[in-house]
């Protein structure tokens, strides 16, 4: 239960130190989630208590506050403190202390079992993976993306599904009926939990619309304020998000009018989002002459509200810096957890590299501190010029996730003759599991989570620590000057307290969690049976 401000203060006019602090307030949301939903961010906005949790932004550090005593160590309360006036002094009440997130680098070098490249989008679903091709069969010579201003001879959706990752079956393909588009690009699919049973899956793409339908389209966009449009969109220049719907990955059928006038030849990210109760598209915009990412919503998949900007460059890049994609996606398994890996492109030499973005509700994002997670110097061929990432993040063998990523090596805007220019390169950027952001002490730190329900009788770590570092754990009942140091590198250290491993706590307790790091980089916990 979380405690609200004015019994916070009584209580600090009680008692000097708190256990285990509480959060402050509950969030004040926009609107009434549905019943059964989460209304509180802490451990991620959930349909139900999660097991593990991960350490990518702030959600489960409980930032706390000082309390104030008087010379003998009695507290005070902020109103109406008793006479005389004293020199009241500080005490500490678990504000946290000497640690910090740091983004980590991935890795890129190959290891045996891991996955080939999927043939396409990848889409998970019903416990299996489909991997979309959206192809477009241009007339020789005029295959050339969002530029080809010809029409299309075919256009399909081609679908292969996989168990594992591993091996890839053809499933089908599929013709699209849309006579007059052009400039097709942007193409990228999603599973629908929400959709009806003929529209499980979804899919958009950025097309020219048929010439007859422009005047139309142009003028409903003007009756856009100008903060929702895109200059680069004119009569001349008119593109549009489109969709299509399938109740299989197999057979596709295409919405003949668009979802709405956009421009965004690249990659776009959709998903229904079960908490919000809406769809959620990141895509781009282009204002001041700058790639940005941006995002717009929809109560239904036909009809989507203004687009947003989102993530851009911020003041301290160089001027010469875009915000370009933003493969967005979710931990997997855990969808509370939101990442996006944009790439900031430096116009300057045309490079690249990659960022981590994280979120508590899809909404709102930060950058993790760190520098880079993917970039020309993660490499050892220091012939890369131009990274991007894609998308979703996926479980690999080995206790690892990771994206694909494509290098390329020449500058982003280099010359593209067909011939007689060196293939770029590609593989899978990847972390041990779990391990995409450490709460990391460089000396001595400490904190305590917000108040969590308990969903097991023991508790471990995925942490990691040199031999002179050390981490140990408080709950109710079990102290921290108790608890057996844990040192080492493991995705799981069990916890213990006297060398007893179980938490002596009942199942859908509320429980806060002290943590002391000493040289220790803690990247999450959860809960075992």
């Amino acid at each position: 239960m979380a405690m609200q401000r004015r019994d916070f203060l009584k209580a600090v006019g009680s008692s000097t130190v708190l256990a285990l602090a509480q959060p402050l307030a509950q969030p004040v949301l926009a609107e009434e989630p549905k019943p059964g939903f989460d209304t509180n961010p802490i451990g991620g906005y959930v349909k139900r208590p999660p097991k593990a949790y991960l350490f990518t932004d702030h959600r489960l550090v409980c930032p706390s506050d000082l309390a104030w005593a008087n010379p003998e160590g009695k507290g005070l309360p902020l109103t109406n403190p008793p006479y005389p006036v004293v020199d009241a002094h500080a005490v500490g009440n678990n504000v946290p202390y000497g640690i910090r997130l740091v983004a980590q680098p991935a890795r890129t070098e190959p290891v045996e079992g891991d996955p080939p490249p999927a043939p396409g989008n990848v889409v998970e679903a019903d416990g299996s993976y489909y991997a979309f091709n959206f192809g477009i069969d241009y007339p020789p010579g005029q295959d050339l993306g969002a530029y080809s201003t010809a029409d299309p001879n075919a256009v399909w959706i081609s679908a292969s599904r996989s168990p594992d990752l591993q091996t890839w079956a053809d499933v089908g393909k599929s013709q699209l009926d849309i006579p007059g588009q052009t400039r097709m690009d942007g193409f990228t699919a999603f599973f629908d939990p929400h959709g009806s049973p003929d529209e499980r899956f979804k899919a958009v793409y950025m097309a020219h619309p048929p010439k007859t339908r422009i005047p139309a389209l142009w003028e409903t966009y003007q009756k856009l304020h100008p903060r929702h449009r895109d200059v680069r969109i004119n009569p001349e220049r008119l593109t549009c998000i489109y969709g299509v719907t399938s109740p299989d990955g197999v057979k596709w059928t295409p919405i003949q009018e668009p979802l709405f006038t956009h421009y965004s030849d690249t990659d776009t990210t959709v998903c229904y989002d079960e908490w919000l109760g809406k769809y959620v598209m990141y895509t781009r915009l282009y204002l001041t002459d700058r790639r940005m990412v941006a995002i717009c919503e929809a109560e239904d998949f036909r009809h989507w509200g203004p687009v947003r900007p989102l993530i851009w460059p911020g003041l301290e890049e160089s001027l010469a810096t875009d915000v370009y994609t933003n493969a967005c996606t979710r931990y997997p398994g855990m969808p509370e957890v939101h990442l996006m890996f944009p790439m900031f492109y430096h116009r300057f030499d045309q490079t690249s590299d990659i960022r981590l973005f994280t979120s508590i509700d899809g909404l709102h994002w930060n950058q993790v501190p760190g520098g880079p997670v993917l970039a020309r110097s993660t490499f050892r061929d220091r012939s890369i010029e131009f990274l991007v990432a894609s998308k979703p993040l996926l479980p690999l063998p080995k206790d690892r996730v990771g994206f694909r990523y494509s290098a390329s090596l020449y500058p982003h805007k280099y010359p593209r003759w067909k011939q007689g220019l060196k293939p770029g390169k590609s593989g899978w950027a990847w972390w041990e599991k779990g391990r995409l952001v450490a709460l990391t002490a460089a000396e001595e730190g400490e904190f305590v989570t917000f108040s969590i329900p308990v969903m097991g009788r023991e508790l471990r770590l995925n942490a990691r620590t040199p031999r002179a570092g050390m981490l140990k754990v408080g709950l109710p009942g079990r102290q921290l000057e108790d608890c057996d140091p844990i040192v080492g590198d493991s995705l799981a250290h069990p916890v213990r307290w006297k060398g007893k491993a179980d938490v002596g706590l009942e199942p859908g307790k509320d429980v806060s969690i002290k943590f002391h790091l000493r040289k220790a980089e803690l990247f999450g916990f959860e809960w075992a049976t």
